[in-house]
């Protein structure tokens, strides 16, 4: 779901964007009121990048403008994405099997055409016969020629097509695994890059481990600051988290405020590592509010830490890593904690 804010939250979004609307000639239509929302809200970092852009160009938002910003950042959704992905690749295949059926047409009375010369050539022939045999065979051989080179470039044309095709494809098939407020992985494509995770024998047998992360007295942030600077707390605990991770590794946001994070060919100490400094960087940092240059410290993560152990599942990590978590906030927050493999 991409508009998950609460009642709360929502009232804040409102208030802010009805004045950034007021600035601008666009009516206060529908789409209006959406483009601004997901902006403001944050829920759309391409969309809000564009309109920093036009603003810093002391530019006014009117209702063209506001069209456009609708039709590519907000309109696509992916069920749309995919029908039109589809009809895309059928009209594809149905020009290349219209062009490999014309092709095979004129391969057939080519070689119609080459045995009618051939038998014509094992009659006595005179020299002018010859020459208009030769200017006809020459003939049907550039024409054959053409029907190849069209047929070639048809191929390539298409070729092209279907790779831009399969690129918007795999973008849409990723949008529904991110998270759009921190363009992370959702809680489903965490599942899905877990499962091939565990898939990898050669890399489990490596290590692997699991991170719980959730943010430290965050209902008291929304409470002191407003929900628009929690969503820019959570933000930057993503940013944080994937600073901290190498290509093969997952982060995620699986809850409101809670991550997860898979560190593949680790073992214990490089997970405490890892976390024991992204938990420190976070506690170092600085959040500016949206409503002043001010800014707010203080922000604090705890997390927990569950290692593979073989035959293990993914629900059991997540169950472990969750109890030492738990520990963490029991112990003071603002800490790491492993998973004890006999603990109760």
């Amino acid at each position: 779901m991409k508009y998950q804010q609460d009642r709360n939250a929502s009232a804040e979004i409102l208030r802010l964007l009805i004045q950034k609307m007021a600035a601008h000639p666009a009516p206060f239509t529908p789409h209006t009121y959406t483009v601004w929302y997901e902006a403001v809200a944050g829920i759309n970092p391409a969309l809000s990048e564009d309109i920093s852009h036009l603003l810093e160009k002391n530019l006014q938002i009117t209702s063209e403008i506001i069209d456009k910003l609708y039709d590519k950042h907000v309109s696509d959704d992916s069920s749309t994405m995919h029908r039109v992905l589809h009809e895309g690749i059928h009209h594809l295949l149905g020009k290349i099997a219209g062009f490999t059926e014309e092709t095979d047409r004129q391969a057939s009375l080519f070689g119609n055409s080459l045995q009618i010369y051939g038998d014509t050539l094992k009659q006595p022939i005179d020299a002018p016969k010859l020459v208009a045999l030769v200017s006809d065979m020459t003939g049907d051989t550039d024409k054959m020629r053409g029907s190849m080179q069209s047929l070639q470039s048809e191929l390539v044309a298409s070729k092209q097509q279907v790779e831009k095709l399969n690129k918007e494809l795999q973008s849409a098939r990723g949008e529904a695994l991110t998270d759009p407020l921190t363009g992370i992985l959702n809680r489903r494509g965490f599942e899905q890059m877990s499962k091939q995770a565990l898939a990898d024998k050669a890399g489990v047998a490596k290590g692997l481990c699991l991170l719980m992360v959730d943010i430290d007295h965050f209902k008291k942030i929304n409470d002191a600051y407003g929900h628009l600077l929690g969503d820019k707390v959570i933000r930057a605990i993503a940013e944080a988290l994937k600073s901290k991770i190498r290509g093969q590794d997952s982060v995620a946001r699986i809850g409101g405020e809670e991550f997860a994070v898979l560190l593949t060919e680790t073992d214990v100490e490089g997970a405490q590592s890892v976390a024991n400094s992204v938990r420190k960087s976070i506690e170092k940092g600085k959040i500016r509010r949206l409503d002043n240059l001010n800014t707010i410290s203080g922000i604090t993560i705890s997390i927990g830490i569950a290692k593979y152990n073989e035959g293990a599942t993914m629900t059991d990590l997540l169950a472990q890593a969750d109890e030492a978590l738990y520990q963490s906030k029991e112990q003071g927050r603002n800490r790491v904690t492993v998973h004890q493999k006999n603990s109760d």
